[in-house]
């Protein structure tokens, strides 16, 4: 009946997705994108990061190939590894910015590229 015991003593971040797993209906996806908006909007300490995953939605593939970092077939699971491999200590920090630019500028039609933080790396221009 006590959600702050999902992070009671600061545990490290596999702990913490661990236990939302342990919630019915929540998979992994879900378990690291709660714990990402713990540690990010709510600043929850945890000793570590490193097993928030980025969340492989429409918005970050899309991102994620137009600027030339996966492929147009690339599968979920290359994106989190992707971004594993690009900041090992926590690869849930893309997940926020890449969303954003996705709704925002980054559109599947009438993209605002000029607009964009990413229009000088984007393949899309």
């Amino acid at each position: 009946s006590d959600a702050s015991k999902i992070w009671e003593n600061s545990p490290v971040s596999a702990t913490i997705i661990r236990r939302f797993l342990e919630f019915f209906g929540c998979g992994a996806k879900m378990a690291s994108a709660a714990t990402n908006i713990l540690y990010r909007d709510f600043k929850i300490p945890m000793k570590d990061y490193y097993s928030i995953d980025i969340s492989p939605d429409r918005h970050v593939k899309k991102v994620f190939k137009r600027t030339g970092l996966i492929s147009k077939y690339a599968k979920p699971e290359e994106i989190i590894y992707l971004a594993r491999e690009l900041y090992p200590e926590y690869p849930g920090v893309f997940d926020l910015a890449c969303y954003e630019i996705g709704v925002e500028w980054c559109r599947l039609k009438n993209p605002l590229c000029q607009e964009c933080y990413l229009n000088k790396i984007c393949s899309k221009n």
